[in-house]
This record gives structure tokens, C-alpha cells and sequence, in this order.
């Protein structure tokens, strides 16, 4: 059952115009800024002088600008189409020719209304529009024809037009918004814009055919049970006119053909019948209009049992959860309003009700939920919902029945014939929690029955308190560091804002829960202790209003493993130059996202396993080492942003996020372990057309990479050092060792694969060059060395390499 509304229908008066020109196509393109933008003219018979012409636009509804546009005194033949662009370079490159005229008078969107008219030069006379002038179809609340083409097209039916200032929205076919979208030229579009396809017969149609009114015959409660007499409404004349069929009933009234401004009637029709009345023969040859008689269209008026916007009893406002802006519904002079928009990206949950009950429906057979619905911008739907259960007092503690979803501004009636019970509520919910938000008023809120009312119960107040305490991400103490899994003692500590004074206590299970009280201290931390890596862990709050508030985990197997030293980021390459030498990877292509690249070195004396390790910057996870990735000792690893990379010495591996992201300027290189754990992290400041590598290699600070001696001038070294050209050829037929290594003894011994001198450079851990010795007799002194980690830079010949050497 719905309620019944009765709409009012002015009939405009027929308006004689000039028929020389009429529009017929208004783009909406799809490139930058919506271009190009134009309207499309077709000339119905020859003009000597085309400046009496003239055009103007009418942007959302605000009226006419008159005349912005008038033609130039040039002479067109029937038959042929006038184009009117903003744009020429834009619409020749779309359409293939240039248009007749450009003018900022046709930037139009796709909802914008265009007129046409004549004898500009004294009183101008609107001869055709494409749309209304002062109406705008995307509004809330409009009523005015539909005619949205944004990036799109919208196109005049043949022998149709022109239409005076009265725009006839079913003369025209329209493409749907965005169906020029994905072409660069109008033959490559999803639908291509039918231009210059228009074809006019003769003289116009001169019928507009109005909007139905349905003339009930009887009214009874119930769907489909009314008989019905359609009455549309037409304007004008055309003799023409052969005929006037109709389907779904029997035609009657006047004859559009005879007598002008009339009415055709369709009876015989009932409730839920589908309907359609179409002109034959002539100008008027196929003009159609068609319908469905509303399934309850008939059915009386209901009695009002609670008026909710102007009663004694209202809706109760009740939130269970807000976002930051404190949205919620707000009632004002009988209308409840919400408006759920927190600022742009805003993801916050908004839940909040409209309540009322309980109502005792003993002896009711039929009610409805009756209310005018006003939505302003697009996202979020209200449910009409029901429950016979809301001892919870509290919404989100009930079981709710839908009874109705409402999408769009207008007029509605929720059907609660089928609710039964003592003690039934009834709610709108208004619930959004990932940023599309609407704003809704709602007005005209009434119950109404036909039979017997309900009756109102003592009505509860809702209480719908919410936890005020939070719980974060957890983290984790070791008590111990020892290689291998779940072999460390934990404790995971878990930091919390708010304060609750109703939480009751708070239990642990895997350990043992201490640190704050979340009753009694704000913003705190609550542990757990006695864990072991590998332990399963939760914490739950209990009682009050955050009773049942947990958060669990597992504590990671390897989560306090020793994090290694040996790993160090040695060059950073962000800003490929523009050219082919910016072609980092080798692959013979200059990317300026697959040449970024992050290179690291393995200094330790044993192979370094870093599968599961992650690579991030600034903005996140960039990549992620795969299972089997291992450095050698005294190796290099390099990651590419993409490409294929080749010839790149070492290992080589390529973002497993699609790009490495880097910024040109400067950005964070971060690599963590697979316990998330950071293992080694560096704040670059970037370099133009080149990498920053140290200097020198392992230990020293970042400098743009053509500085560096030794490398002439090279941009960028992935897979090698960053201050020599190294021989491939050399480096394979030369071995160095290093031993004792560690060593206490004050010496190491420094052999190669030949028995020629050896230069040795000592770097501290800060990199600060501590020695620099040329070595005949492969014994190094180290005894004027404190205890602690250096690197070893040796060169022999055109073979150089680098060891960690550890000193106890």
C-alpha cells in the first residue's frame, strides 16, 4: 500500500516560431577539461543572411544568458549542418574538420541547456532549446526532464523540432554519461557521436505529448484492484496525423490531427497495467509516450495514528557510533536532517537512528511509515527497519527487519502491514563508514493505518554508551636475542588512549596481563608477560561498556633473533637522467621508474640468508626479498624499479610492487627483517640525472656518484663499487683471504691467488680511514686497533675487494 499524492500539470500553450534552423546534437568530449564541446545545427532551408541568428547557453538551471553568440552574415543551403565548437584545434583533431564557428558561449557540460534564436538584430526570438532553461536535472528535489550526457552525447530523433522555448526530452536519444570516454577520436569512442546523421522529412511534428494523469475509478485498499482512465495531455495540432493507436486499453478523446491542445484517453486499464499511446502516419509518424498505472495508485487515503513531524511524539535521535564532525540526525521544526560529510578522505563510521515504539499492533491490519525524503549529494541509503526485540535499548543490540531502502529524494510509504506484535520499533538507520556520504531531510513523517491504530507503550530511552578506550598495535620486548626459533622469552606490550571507569577487569591468555589499568589510567599500556616466540596471545576487556573488546596475535618465531650488521645499503639511485645514459638496468630502454635502483652488500665473512626481508621508502612496502634469496660474503644485491635488467654484476632482482617509487628530491631506503624488524635504514638526499653512492664504499657518507674519484665520472655502479672501474677478468683469477679473522693476536695475515704487493686501506665502522699500507709481506699489524668492526678495502693489481675484519 502507498500513499497516495496528486500532481498538478500546467499545459503550455502552442507558440509559433520560425523553422529555418534546429539543434540537433550537444557534445559533452571526453579530453582535458571536457573538450571538445559543441552543438551540432541542422539548416532546414536555404538563409541568405545567417547574422539574424544567433545562440546562447544556460548553465545548472540558472536561466537564460540571452544571446552570446550571434552568427556572421554568411549564406547557408538546406539541407547542410552547422557547427558550433569552443574549441577548433580540439574538434578538428577529434572529428576530423573544423567547425563553422568557435565561441566560449557552447562550453557546456552535460547537463547545461543551449537556445536558438532568431531576429537577433531587433527582438530575439527563442526558435529551439536543447534542455531547461531554468531547471537543473541533477538537483535534489527537480522535476524538470533529464538530459545528462556528461562526456557525452546527446542527439535529436529524425523530423522532430524545432521546439520553440519548450524542451522535449523524448525527441532526443542521449550516449549515457561518459560514452566518449577512451577515444582520443570520435570513431575510436565507446559510442561514437552520431554526427551529421539527422534527416528531416518536411514540416515538424508540432504534438508534444504531455504527462499521464491517472483518473481512478474506484478506491480500494489494495494493489492491482482499481480500474484506471489514463488521460495524457497534448499541445498543438498536425493534420498529418493518420491516426492514434494505443495499448493496454481502449483510445478516446481527442484527435491531436482535428483539434489542437486536447487529450487522448486510454480506459479500460486497472492498477499495475502497462500503457502506451503513439501518433501514426505523417510529421507525427511513431511520436510515443508510454507508462505503468502504480500499483496502489487508487487506494484511499490513510488515517494518521502518530505524526512525527508535527505531533506530541517524535522520533528518538539515538547515535551508536560518530564521526569526528559529531554528525548525527538533528531534528529542527519537524524535519530530521543528516548530513555524514567529516572532510575529503574521511573514512569514519556513521551510525545513527531514528527510533520509535514500542507500539502494540494487537487488531492492526495494515500501517505505513509515510515521509518525503530529500537527498543532497549521492552515497548512502537509509533502511526502514523493524524489530519486535529492542530490549538491548540500543540499535545495534536488536535484530532489525528491512522493510524499505531509500536511494533518492521523494515520496515515500513504507509498508509494516505484515509487522505483529506488542512491542515492535520502528528505525532509520543512516550507516556509512567508507566516505561516500549523502545528506537526507526528512519531512512529513506520519504512521498511518486504514483500519485500527496502534498503540504507543511506555517509551525506553536508548543507551548506547561506547567504549571509550582503544587498543593499538601491539610490540614486543625480548628478553633474550638468540638465533633460531621460538627459543626467546616476550613480552608484548599493548598501548591503548582513553580512559573507562565501567571496564571491570582486564584477562590475558598465553601470559600474564599487568602494566595500566584501563579503568583507572588514561592512554596506558597493557603487557603480557611469560610469552615465548611462536606464543598465540590475546587481551580482552571486560564488563562495562567495553566489555568484549580483544586483540590478539601471535608473537613471530623468529621475533628476537639477532638483527645482522653485515648488511649495508651502498648506492641509491632516484632520478634516471632523461636520456639513453639514464638506462641503469642495461636493457637498452631509459625508464624513469625501472632504472631506480636500491644496491646492498653483504660485508660479512659468511653468506647473509635475507628471504622474507622487505625494502620500503617513505610511502610503504616497495619490495619483498623472495625464499632463497642469499648474499654471499662480500657480494652485492641490487633491486631495479622494473625492466629487464642485463649485464648487471652480482644479484639482481626487480620490485615485487611494481616500482621502487623514489623520490628525486630525497626519501627513506628502510630494509626490515621477516619479524618487521629494521635491519639497516638510510635518509638520502637525491642527486639530479645520477645515483648517491658512499664514499668511500661500505662506510663512508652518500655523494653524488660522478664525484666519486677513481670512477670517472660514471652516473651510476649497480653491482659494483662506487670508486673503481673494475676487470671482470681480474677480480675472477684473484682470491684474497683474511685470517685470523676475528683476531686477538695484534696481526692478520693477508694472502692472494699471486705474490704481487697488495695495497690495504682499514675503514672504522663511521668510516673514517684508520690505515693505508702497501703490504710486501702479507702480514698486516693491527695491534695499535681497538676492539670493534672495520672494513678492509685491498687492491692488488686491477683487482679489488672488501672484508669485514673483527678485532677482539
Amino acid at each position: 500500500m502507498k500513499k497516495l499524492y496528486f500532481l498538478l500539470f500546467s499545459l503550455l500553450g502552442f507558440f509559433a516560431f520560425g523553422q529555418d534552423l534546429v539543434i540537433t546534437g550537444a557534445f559533452d568530449g571526453p579530453l582535458s577539461g571536457g573538450t571538445p564541446k559543441g552543438v551540432e545545427i541542422y539548416v532546414i532551408n536555404n538563409i541568405a543572411d545567417l547574422s539574424t541568428y544567433g545562440i546562447g547557453s544556460a548553465n545548472n538551471g540558472g536561466g537564460s544568458d540571452g544571446v552570446e553568440f550571434t552568427f556572421p552574415a554568411d549564406a547557408v543551403t538546406a539541407g547542410s549542418f552547422i557547427y558550433v565548437a569552443t574549441e577548433a584545434v580540439e574538434f578538428a583533431n577529434f572529428f576530423g574538420f573544423a567547425p563553422n564557428y568557435t565561441t566560449g558561449a557552447m562550453g557546456i557540460n552535460g547537463d547545461d541547456a543551449i537556445e536558438l534564436f532568431s531576429n537577433v538584430d531587433t527582438t530575439p526570438v527563442v526558435i529551439d532549446v536543447f534542455g531547461t532553461i531554468d531547471c537543473d536535472p541533477n538537483a535534489a528535489g527537480t522535476t524538470c526532464p533529464e538530459w545528462e550526457h556528461t562526456d557525452g552525447w546527446a542527439y535529436r530523433l529524425d523530423s522532430t523540432g524545432p521546439e520553440g522555448s519548450t524542451f522535449t526530452s523524448s525527441n532526443w536519444t542521449y550516449s549515457g554519461t561518459n560514452q566518449l570516454e577512451g577515444g582520443t577520436t570520435n570513431a575510436t569512442c565507446t559510442s561514437p557521436f552520431p554526427i551529421g546523421t539527422f534527416s528531416y522529412s518536411g514540416s515538424p511534428c508540432g504534438v508534444a505529448l504531455g504527462t499521464a494523469i491517472y483518473n481512478c475509478q474506484s478506491s480500494t485498499i489494495g494493489d492491482n484492484n482499481d480500474g484506471v482512465i489514463v488521460e495524457i495531455p497534448y499541445t498543438g495540432s498536425n493534420n498529418t496525423i493518420v491516426s492514434v493507436s494505443v495499448t493496454g486499453g481502449s483510445q478516446g478523446g481527442d484527435d491531436p490531427a482535428l483539434t489542437a491542445d486536447g487529450t487522448i484517453t486510454i480506459s479500460g486499464l486497472t492498477e499495475g497495467d502497462a500503457w502506451s499511446v503513439t501518433l501514426n502516419g505523417g510529421d507525427c509518424d511513431g511520436t510515443t509516450t508510454s507508462g505503468t498505472v502504480p500499483a496502489a495508485e487508487c487506494d484511499p487515503t490513510p488515517s494518521t495514528c502518530f505524526d512525527l513531524s508535527a505531533g506530541p511524539e517524535l522520533f528518538e535521535l539515538v547515535t551508536v557510533a560518530s564521526n569526528s564532525d559529531s554528525d548525527v540526525w538533528t531534528e529542527t521544526g519537524g524535519t530530521y536532517s543528516m548530513n555524514g560529510f567529516c572532510g575529503g578522505g574521511c573514512m569514519e563510521e556513521s551510525n545513527t537512528w531514528l527510533i520509535f515504539g514500542p507500539l502494540d499492533m494487537t487488531g492492526v491490519t495494515d500501517l505505513e511509515l509515510l515521509f518525503d525524503a530529500t537527498e543532497g549529494f549521492d552515497g548512502t541509503d537509509l533502511n526502514v527497519q523493524y524489530t519486535t526485540d529492542y530490549s538491548a535499548n540500543c540499535p545495534d543490540g536488536a535484530n532489525w527487519t528491512s522493510a524499505l531502502t531509500v536511494s533518492t529524494s521523494g515520496s515515500y510509504s513504507a509498508d509494516l502491514s505484515g509487522v505483529s506484535g506488542t512491542a515492535v520499533f520502528v528505525g532509520i538507520q543512516y550507516l556509512d563508514s567508507d566516505g561516500s556520504f549523502s545528506s537526507w531531510d526528512l519531512s512529513n513523517m506520519s504512521l498511518a493505518a486504514f483500519g485500527s491504530c496502534p498503540t504507543l507503550g511506555t517509551r525506553p530511552v536508548s543507551d548506547c554508551a561506547v567504549c571509550d578506550v582503544t587498543l593499538g598495535t601491539e610490540s614486543y620486548t625480548c628478553a633474550t636475542n638468540t638465533a633460531g626459533d621460538n627459543n626467546d622469552g616476550v613480552t608484548v606490550n599493548i598501548p591503548y588512549t582513553g580512559l573507562d571507569n565501567t571496564i571491570v577487569n582486564v584477562s590475558a591468555t598465553g601470559g600474564t596481563p599487568g602494566g595500566d589499568d584501563p579503568a583507572l589510567t588514561a592512554d596506558g599500556t597493557i603487557t603480557i608477560s611469560g610469552l615465548t616466540e611462536g606464543d598465540a596471545w590475546s587481551v580482552t576487556l571486560n564488563g562495562g561498556d567495553c566489555d568484549g573488546t580483544t586483540l590478539s596475535g601471535t608473537v613471530p618465531s623468529s621475533q628476537c633473533d639477532p638483527v645482522t650488521t653485515d648488511l649495508v645499503i651502498n648506492e641509491i639511485h632516484a632520478d634516471p637522467a632523461g636520456d639513453i645514459t639514464g638506462d641503469a638496468n642495461g636493457d637498452g630502454v631509459r625508464d624513469g621508474s625501472q632504472d631506480e635502483f636500491v644496491e646492498l652488500y653483504n660485508i660479512g665473512g659468511s653468506s647473509l640468508d635475507i628471504s622474507g626481508f622487505t625494502l620500503e621508502d617513505g610511502f610503504g612496502l616497495r619490495h619483498t626479498f623472495p625464499g632463497g634469496t642469499i648474499i654471499p660474503s662480500n657480494s652485492f644485491i641490487t633491486v631495479f624499479g622494473g625492466g629487464t635488467p642485463t649485464g648487471i654484476p652480482g644479484l639482481v632482482q626487480v620490485s615485487s610492487e611494481g616500482g621502487l617509487g623514489l623520490n628525486n628530491g630525497g626519501d627513506d631506503v628502510v630494509i626490515k627483517n621477516g619479524a618487521g624488524i629494521v635491519v639497516v635504514a638510510y635518509t638520502y638526499v637525491g642527486a639530479t640525472d645520477q645515483s648517491v653512492g658512499r664514499s668511500p664504499d661500505f662506510t663512508g657518507a652518500f655523494v653524488d656518484h660522478s664525484t666519486i674519484t677513481g670512477n670517472g665520472g660514471a652516473l651510476f655502479s649497480p653491482g659494483n663499487e662506487n670508486d673503481v672501474t673494475l676487470s671482470t677478468g681480474s677480480l675472477s683469477n684473484t682470491t684474497f683471504s683474511v685470517y685470523p679473522n676475528p683476531t686477538n693476536t695484534g696481526k692478520v695475515t693477508i694472502s692472494s691467488s699471486n705474490n704481487d704487493a697488495m695495497n690495504v686501506q682499514v675503514f672504522d665502522i663511521l668510516g673514517k680511514q684508520v690505515k693505508n699500507e702497501t703490504l710486501t709481506n702479507n702480514t698486516l699489524n693491527v695491534s695499535d686497533l681497538n676492539t670493534g668492526v672495520y672494513i678492509l678495502k685491498i687492491t692488488q693489481n686491477n683487482a679489488t675487494t672488501t672484508k669485514k675484519l673483527v678485532i677482539r
